[in-house]
């Protein structure tokens, strides 16, 4: 079992900006994740949450069945889902925080909450960073291909 912190891409790719494959490749992962033993962790009112609840009021009804799987399916189940609350927030090593933009300490504050959770990104800048502060990250692509292929 595996516990991840999702940047934004995953929103990205389910609204459809970035083209229909990735957008259906974000509905199959998070039904796989569903039903998988692995588990991820978000802070309650972060981007990525904000991002998730603001797909809900879209005009798109594709978009609007992904996020509703991910609320009912992977958010609302405590097996599948840790959910932190964003205050008190467990502090980031010093050179790490210096190292990443601020936009992106509420990932770090994750990954530093859960013990050997796995930061999953597209930015290259953040991953490389994560990495060198020994620390588990990978590219949305790594993510997809070691913990859920065949996806589609």
């Amino acid at each position: 079992m595996a516990t991840f912190v999702i940047n934004e891409w995953l929103w990205e790719d389910a609204s459809g900006v970035n083209g229909p494959e990735p957008q259906k490749t974000v509905f199959l992962l998070i039904n796989k994740l569903a039903t998988s033993e692995h588990r991820i962790v978000l802070i309650e009112g972060s981007p990525f949450d904000q991002k998730a609840w603001r797909l809900c009021k879209g005009d798109s009804a594709i978009v609007r069945a992904i996020v509703k799987v991910f609320v009912n399916s992977l958010r609302q189940n405590i097996d599948r889902c840790q959910i932190l609350k964003s205050e008190p927030a467990v502090p980031i090593p010093e050179e790490l925080a210096a190292a990443t933009k601020h936009d992106d300490h509420y990932l770090l504050e994750a990954q530093q909450s859960v013990q050997g959770s796995i930061i999953v990104t597209t930015d290259g800048t953040l991953c490389e960073a994560v990495r060198k502060a020994c620390l588990p990250c990978l590219f949305r692509e790594e993510f997809l291909e070691n913990y859920f292929q065949p996806i589609g």
